[in-house]
């Protein structure tokens, strides 16, 4: 595994505050974070991300029935050893459950909408693809994009009956994710498409359309 690739590091970062990360392992990533602070901010992330997850897990108070059976199950004593051994089982149970938060995370989910957008029936430029939880975009550029360095490219929602929301400038190469505020997302909730508009750099300074409208495109 290249340990160094953005995702196999996002991986990593995971098992580590989980408990996963265990032995050798564990020691050398906490050297990395010491010396990587993309690592540390990858780790504080994951911290972020499943604290909440772990707080809105049901508490469940296990009958002395059950307390008995996982001891017999684990072959506990009756001293301090049975329960030190208790211990290590419920940690284990703990650790798998958060596991399977972590799992759910990084599982690949398709996106809830696309939209693949051009300029006046042209090749397409952009790919915009709305995330299965609706929490943010993926926008991709995905042809030749060129306009001038004093213009911006603008992304629009068009919900029905509605004023165009604006959901961020689109970029001249690469892969960006977009945060979306509840607005854009009630915005995008009533649109079935999407438009790019010519605009100042920067994007429009009045919230709305400024300049032309270069391409509008179903949202799928």
């Amino acid at each position: 595994m290249k340990r160094d690739e953005p995702g196999n590091l996002d991986l990593l970062a995971a098992e580590y505050v989980i408990g996963t990360l265990t032995g050798g392992a564990r020691r050398a990533f906490e050297q990395r974070m010491r010396r990587d602070s993309f690592a540390l901010r990858r780790v504080q992330g994951w911290e972020e991300r499943l604290v909440p997850l772990t707080l809105a897990l049901p508490t469940v108070t296990p009958s002395p029935e059950v307390w008995l059976a996982i001891a017999k199950r684990i072959g506990a004593g009756t001293g301090p050893s049975r329960w030190r051994a208790i211990a290590a089982a419920l940690t284990a149970v703990a650790v798998l459950g958060i596991g399977w938060l972590v799992f759910e995370e990084l599982r690949p989910r398709e996106p809830q909408a696309v939209a693949t957008l051009a300029i006046e029936e042209g090749a397409p430029l952009w790919r915009v693809e709305l995330a299965a939880k609706g929490d943010h975009l993926e926008i991709e550029a995905v042809g030749a994009v060129s306009y001038p360095t004093d213009r911006s490219r603008e992304l629009w929602a068009l919900p029905t009956g509605g004023a165009p929301v604006s959901l961020g400038l689109l970029p001249k190469s690469g892969r960006i994710r977009v945060a979306l505020d509840d607005r854009q997302r009630a915005a995008l909730a009533l649109s079935t498409q999407v438009a790019v508009s010519d605009e100042p750099q920067g994007g429009s300074p009045t919230g709305a359309p400024t300049g032309a409208v270069l391409g509008v495109a179903p949202l799928t």
